[in-house]
């Protein structure tokens, strides 16, 4: 009898605990449940909105918003880029639509993966626009089409120039990480990256046809740690003097680059393809080094030579020099 009223006691506790528990979700505060809705994806969270006349709205408020369509969306097709192009439209149409309803006041992250070629910079415009108004914190654009015959977007210039108002200036300082992938972007727009943001951490462009040289240049205030220029095929020269650099990958280019000149006391990971001079000053920390396809104008000792200044902490060297071609 006492084992079957033990038995009889704890079904009712458990009985309890399951039926009688509140829902605690619908108890927390908003601020807390917009924190929650901005780990989910973006449609997950705008699907939240037929819970409640509460919820209706929450996903308005997110703070994290990445627009990143799979899929035929983004997969490469037999039939080529144009073959998506009415669901590309249509998608397009619909991150103009969340945009509109959006009413955070600040952004952690902004993130756009499509395919997206010239014709829609308009559209682009407009989300770098609502970005930068918006305080963000991380903006990566990869609009690459895997056509080389279609032009980029480029950056709006009304926002990158040295007139800007202070108003606009103020809301650059909080970019910490920049990603831009087939948007065209100038030795002016990096200049103005490097004056505008203060916070800026990281810096990635890749594919961009109207960089031709770069120059990363500062004192302490430039927080810069890992700059990566990949794929920019017309890309000339690079000078770095960035006290807090980390890391550095300069590769993918067509043709050879005819200088790079580093002095970063902090950098600890380079890579660099296709260089005719490289010079390396203060790099006390390098570790990791790979340089591959050095053209035959460059003896291997000269190379070696660029490494004297750091040689005792090297840990990984990776040296490609193309063979030298015997002429008769």
């Amino acid at each position: 009898m006492a084992e079957k009223r033990v038995a009889k006691f704890q079904t009712k506790k458990c009985a309890k605990i399951v039926y009688g528990d509140d829902d605690r979700i619908t108890h927390l505060p908003d601020d807390i449940l917009v924190d929650i809705l901005s780990l989910l994806s973006l449609k997950e969270a705008v699907c939240t909105s037929v819970l409640s006349s509460r919820w209706h709205n929450l996903w308005k408020q997110i703070y994290r918003l990445n627009f990143d369509p799979h899929s035929s969306l983004q997969k490469r097709t037999k039939q080529g880029f144009e073959s998506c192009k009415e669901k590309r439209e249509k998608y397009v149409k619909w991150v103009n639509c969340v945009l509109r309803k959006h009413k955070a006041a600040i952004l952690k992250d902004f993130i756009i993966r499509l395919r997206l070629s010239k014709t829609f910079q308009k559209d682009v415009t407009r989300w770098i626009k609502f970005a930068i108004v918006r305080h963000v914190q991380r903006l990566e654009l990869d609009l690459t089409t895997g056509d080389s015959s279609l032009i980029n977007c480029s950056l709006p210039q009304e926002l990158l120039t040295r007139n800007t108002s202070s108003e606009i200036d103020l809301k650059f300082k909080s970019l910490r990480v920049l990603c831009l992938k087939s948007v065209d972007v100038t030795e002016e727009d990096i200049k103005f990256f490097q004056s505008k943001c203060p916070m800026l951490e990281e810096l990635v462009v890749d594919r961009s046809l109207e960089l031709l040289n770069v120059e990363a240049c500062g004192g302490p205030s430039l927080v810069l740690k890992h700059l990566e220029l990949t794929r920019c095929y017309n890309l000339k020269s690079v000078k770095v003097s960035a006290p807090n650099l980390t890391l550095l990958s300069i590769h993918g280019s067509h043709s050879c680059l005819k200088s790079v000149k580093i002095s970063a006391p902090n950098l600890t990971s380079l890579t660099v393809q296709k260089v005719e001079s490289l010079f390396l000053e203060n790099v006390p920390r390098l570790v990791e080094v790979s340089i591959c396809r050095v053209y035959s104008d460059v003896s291997a000792k000269d190379v070696f030579s660029a490494f004297a200044c750091c040689d005792f902490q090297l840990e990984i060297l990776t040296l490609e020099i193309k063979p030298f071609e015997v002429r008769r």
